[in-house]
């Protein structure tokens, strides 16, 4: 068995960013409501952290417009998009952040941060800590409620495009 790799460079932003399109994450929308302001923004990097209690992390672009929000609120929702709402996760890139929720249907649950309809399920948190990095904010959140309806084929991320996905044998 060879072990050596076929090529490899120097780990600088550029080839970070070419190597992370190559893992496949979930299409998540966060949102959160702030001084009567909706806001909602795409995210993948999206982790859970523990089962007990119900905590998981959003890293959030410190320039992102629902960073600054959702540490003043202390309250996100992680929508888990399906394949069905690909359309609203493309919409979602020409719209100002703060009209995004106009362009689907959500409700509240226990924090009142907005929860989108139809989503596989909508994890809503509250801040449990903050944590800064480089030039995004991991807000770990504890999962209040998650709101699961039915099961759907999840939409997926990778190399830069919207995917769906089949079952292997």
């Amino acid at each position: 068995m060879n072990m050596s790799p076929t090529s490899f460079t120097a780990a600088g932003p550029e080839d970070f960013r070419m190597g992370m399109r190559r893992l496949a994450a979930a299409v998540n929308v966060i949102t959160t409501e702030s001084d009567g302001t909706r806001y909602g923004m795409l995210a993948t990097a999206v982790c859970s952290v523990s089962a007990e209690p119900p905590t998981l992390l959003v890293c959030v672009n410190n320039t992102a417009s629902a960073c600054e929000p959702i540490s003043k609120s202390g309250r996100f929702c992680v929508n888990v998009l399906s394949e069905k709402q690909q359309d609203l996760a493309r919409d979602f890139l020409s719209v100002d952040s703060t009209k995004r929720l106009d362009l689907c249907d959500w409700s509240r649950l226990a924090t009142g941060a907005p929860a989108i309809d139809g989503s596989l399920v909508s994890f809503d948190c509250e801040v449990d800590q903050v944590i800064a990095s480089g030039t995004h904010s991991i807000f770990i959140g504890r999962v209040v409620v998650a709101s699961l309806p039915e099961a759907d084929a999840p939409l997926l991320y990778f190399d830069g495009a919207y995917k769906g996905m089949t079952a292997v044998a």
